[in-house]
């Protein structure tokens, strides 16, 4: 049955019903005089019920509001008389047509009691007279009910105030959910004969008045017609009425005549409204609440019963499920192409910073090589000046300082090579643990004893592949800054720990496999994410000017980076910092580390030396330590020079020390052409690049030693001893 057909049948089924009323009306021919009764009893009835209505109806809103406004409910949370007063001001009640509001607290113990000075000033701070508020709120329902006003003088008209309560519940419920009551709120007005003169007269005749409780002219006598509405105190206790009389003899004789029909009427149109009602309810309300919860909480349970419906709202409840379906289809498509966007940018975000880091790292590199020439010249002669001026203190102590000022500007490029992961590493097997274990006390020494260092090692042996000393730079540094966020003192928490990687080594552009983890953790300042993204970079520091060089983090990122490892950091602003340097695992049994020889003097056996090195003050240094112990030393300022030297004058060396990157040929092209003239010259590169980067220069088979720049004259001494007294090196054997 379609949704039309259902609502022409309720309106015949309507028409019907009111047809045999106006045919059972007919019949009676006192009819006229029956709906006059009739009429005149509803109206009286009606006027004083919608009197009594208005007076309700608004106060009872305006109460329920009152006791939900925030400013009152903030008030009695935080138990703030002032507060409460404020929020129930003149103002206030004249806004909402009360004259008087009492607060109670939920036990029923008084608070507040207010009233507008020209309505009832002495009910002003008085709790509410003859009522038991602790009994009356145990009932739960909001409380309604009257008392007439206490101090009026004898003969003066009756004054009564009617009163309605609600609870006031906190922003705040309790643990189990429920509301969490602060009170109660009782809001009054005024109810006298003025009120009463408001209710309009609608026949001749009619009289109004405030009368007393159980006043016996209140009901209805031969010779008046009388209607009363009782009034109640909040004991239930009737306390006075609103009385309407008419004393037409007609209308009384009448009345006894309509009330059968009035019964009869008002039974009609109730079950009328009943039927409209549930038809209304089952054939139209009913599935459009289905319909409408559907849409809302986008689900297509709900509609299944009406799928099988022929009628309008069956055919709705398809098209909304076809819509669901259709609109979860495309959340998901889109959630998708979402997840996929910001994949994107996260990629494109970290390709952009590692594209960053690397153009630096080649400039740091760049400077740093140029620089290690430099510092090779000043360390070097600073060195010889040393043992010359050894009988005179003055300028021994000037030369020490020189000497002092080059090695410290040696260990900022050896952290500017770091960063730029071109650093000349010596990496062994180690082991984390003990390297953390030796390094605890001197750490300690470094950051202070308002700090207090917690080390948790792994139960075995953490053996990685690395460089030990720059694996202690690593934790040194790292502990430098946790002291730095950690002003006030702290804990600072070393942990190592066996890990295992899959799915996360691709998001640490590592593969997959065993990994030591070094995790470093403070409960300093912690970072922000802005912060998060730089601190990476070479002289970046967030210390105030002078007291950083911003190289500290840049150096550990180079070195672990290097050491085919990866570092992660995880914090927020006031939680502290975690840093975490994952390194491939090895099996291997740690190696031990060699000690260091001491100076050697004098040369082994005679030997001829060739230097190819294009800083003619790196050169000059190089040749005039060397012929010092007793080695025949030619120097050639490029490639071109050594090899008219090698034809011409020298033709065969014993060890050609060159440079790796010079102009017009570089050094591995000089030591293939000596090489060729010279077959057992051994090859010494100095260079401030590390090996896998001389490798890129095609060396092939070439068998060669490096020392790196900058370099000390006993370590050079050293380095030529040992590869003089060793084997011929040559080309390697197939």
């Amino acid at each position: 049955m379609t949704v039309r057909t259902r609502i022409l049948l309720t309106l015949v089924f309507v028409s019907a019903a009111f047809c045999c009323a106006l045919v059972l009306l007919r019949r009676d021919q006192s009819e006229f005089i029956q709906k006059l009764v009739e009429t005149r009893d509803r109206d009286w009835r009606h006027a004083v019920e919608r009197f009594l209505q208005r007076q309700e109806r608004p106060q009872s809103v305006l109460v329920t509001d009152l006791a939900a406004e925030l400013d009152l409910v903030s008030a009695l949370d935080a138990n703030d008389p002032g507060r409460i007063a404020a929020a129930l001001d003149d103002k206030t009640l004249k806004s909402r047509g009360l004259h008087a509001v009492w607060i109670y607290a939920p036990d029923g113990t008084f608070i507040l009691g207010h009233s507008l000075p020209a309505a009832a000033q002495r009910l002003d701070g008085q709790p509410l007279p003859g009522v038991n508020v602790r009994e009356l709120v145990a009932k739960g329902a909001q409380p309604h009910f009257y008392f007439e006003l206490p101090g009026e003088p004898e003969g003066a008209p009756r004054l009564l105030v009617e009163v309605r309560g609600s609870s006031i519940h906190g922003k705040v419920g309790n643990a189990d959910g429920s509301p969490r009551s602060l009170g109660t709120l009782f809001a009054g007005c005024l109810l006298d004969s003025q009120d009463i003169a408001d209710l309009p007269l609608l026949h001749p005749g009619d009289r109004l008045e405030l009368a007393p409780a159980y006043d016996n002219a209140s009901s209805d006598t031969r010779d008046t017609l009388t209607f009363a509405a009782p009034l109640r105190d909040s004991q239930g206790r009737e306390i006075g009425r609103i009385v309407v009389r008419n004393d037409s003899r007609e209308l009384v004789q009448v009345e006894s005549r309509g009330e059968w029909h009035l019964a009869v009427m008002v039974g009609a149109v109730v079950l009328l409204f009943a039927v409209i009602f549930l038809v209304l309810t089952r054939s139209i309300l009913r599935p459009l609440a289905i319909v409408s919860r559907c849409l809302d909480e986008r689900v297509d349970a709900p509609l299944i019963p009406l799928l099988g419906d022929r009628s309008e709202f069956g055919e709705l409840a398809r098209l909304v499920q076809d819509h669901l379906e259709q609109s979860t289809a495309l959340v998901l498509e889109m959630n998708k192409r979402i997840n996929t966007q910001t994949a994107l940018h996260e990629s494109e975000d970290m390709l952009r910073h590692s594209q960053k880091l690397e153009a630096v790292g080649r400039l740091a590199g760049g400077v740093a090589h140029d620089f290690n020439n430099l510092l090779t010249a000043i360390i070097g002669y600073a060195s010889l000046l040393r043992r010359r001026c050894a009988h005179d203190p003055a300028a021994l102590q000037e030369a020490q300082l020189i000497h002092q000022a080059g090695e410290q500007a040696a260990g900022l490029t050896r952290q500017l090579l770091a960063f730029s992961r071109k650093q000349l590493l010596q990496p062994k097997v180690v082991d984390l643990n003990q390297i953390v274990h030796e390094l605890e006390r001197l750490l300690q020494r470094i950051i202070g004893e308002r700090i207090e260092i917690i080390t948790e090692l792994g139960s075995t042996a953490s053996c990685v592949r690395a460089d030990r000393g720059q694996i202690e730079q690593v934790i040194v540094n790292l502990g430098v800054n946790a002291r730095d966020a950690m002003p006030g003192g702290g804990q600072l928490m070393i942990r190592t720990a066996d890990s295992v990687l899959d799915g996360a080594a691709a998001e640490l552009d590592l593969p997959p496999g065993r990994y030591v983890l070094l995790e470093i953790s403070d409960g300093g300042e912690g970072m922000d994410a802005e912060t998060q993204a730089q601190i990476f970079e070479p002289f970046f520091t967030t210390k105030e000017a002078g007291k950083g060089t911003g190289l500290g983090l840049s150096t550990v990122y180079g070195i672990v980076l290097q050491s085919k490892g990866a570092i992660t950091v995880e914090s927020e602003p006031g939680r502290g910092t975690t840093f975490r340097v994952y390194l491939p695992s090895q099996d291997d049994v740690p190696e031990t580390v060699d000690e260091m020889l001491p100076r050697i003097e004098g040369a082994s056996m005679p030997a001829t030396v060739l230097v190819v090195e294009d800083e003619e003050i790196v050169r000059d240094l190089v040749c005039e330590v060397l012929r010092g112990e007793g080695y025949q030393v030619a120097g050639a300022e490029g490639g071109a020079e050594a090899l008219r030297l090698m034809r011409e004058e020298l033709r065969a060396v014993d060890l050609l020390i060159s440079d790796l990157v010079m102009p017009e040929m570089d050094g591995s092209e000089v030591a293939r052409r000596v090489r060729e003239i010279s077959p057992l010259a051994r090859v010494l590169f100095v260079s401030g690049y590390s090996e896998s980067d001389i490798a890129d220069y095609g060396l092939g088979e070439l068998k060669f030693e490096v020392l790196q720049k900058p370099f000390a004259p006993d370590v050079l001494v050293r380095k030529v001893r040992e590869i003089l007294d060793s084997r011929p090196s040559g080309i390697a054997p197939d």
